[in-house]
C-alpha cells in the first residue's frame, strides 16, 4: 500500500516537474526578447528539482533522496542567480535599445511605442 502511494507521488511530482520545463521551454522559443525569455527560464529550477525529488523517491533510498533534495536545492539557489546575471549583462547591451523603446518610460509594454516596420513610413 505504502509502496503504490510512493510510486504515485513520485511519477505526480516527475510530470509535473516535466511540465513546468516544458512551458519554460516554450516560453523561451516564443517570447520575443532576451529579458522575457530569462523570465520564462525561471521556471526550470522549480521543474528540475520536482523531477529529482520525484525520480529519487522513486527509488525508496533515503541517502538518494537526501541527495537529491541537497541537489534540487542547489539548483534552486543557483539558476535564478545565472539568470538575473545574465538579464543584468543583456540590458547594458545595444541591442536592447529596440527593447527599452517598446517598454515604455515605466518598464510597461505600449503597444503604440513599436516602431513603423520598414516600407510603411
Amino acid at each position: 500500500m505504502m509502496a503504490a502511494l510512493q510510486q504515485w507521488v513520485s511519477d505526480g511530482l516527475v510530470a509535473l516537474g516535466l511540465l513546468f520545463i516544458t512551458c519554460a521551454v516554450i516560453g523561451m522559443y516564443r517570447l520575443p526578447s532576451v529579458l522575457t525569455r530569462v523570465h520564462a527560464a525561471g521556471a526550470v529550477p522549480f521543474g528540475g528539482a520536482l523531477v529529482i525529488i520525484g525520480a529519487t523517491l522513486a527509488t525508496g533510498d533515503g541517502w538518494l533522496l537526501l541527495r537529491g533534495l541537497l541537489v534540487a536545492a542547489f539548483l534552486m539557489l543557483t539558476i535564478p542567480s545565472s539568470a538575473h546575471a545574465i538579464a543584468w549583462l543583456a540590458e547594458g547591451r545595444p541591442e536592447m535599445a529596440h527593447d527599452k523603446a517598446r517598454r515604455g518610460p515605466l518598464g510597461h509594454g505600449k503597444k503604440d511605442a513599436r516602431p513603423e516596420p520598414p516600407g510603411r513610413q
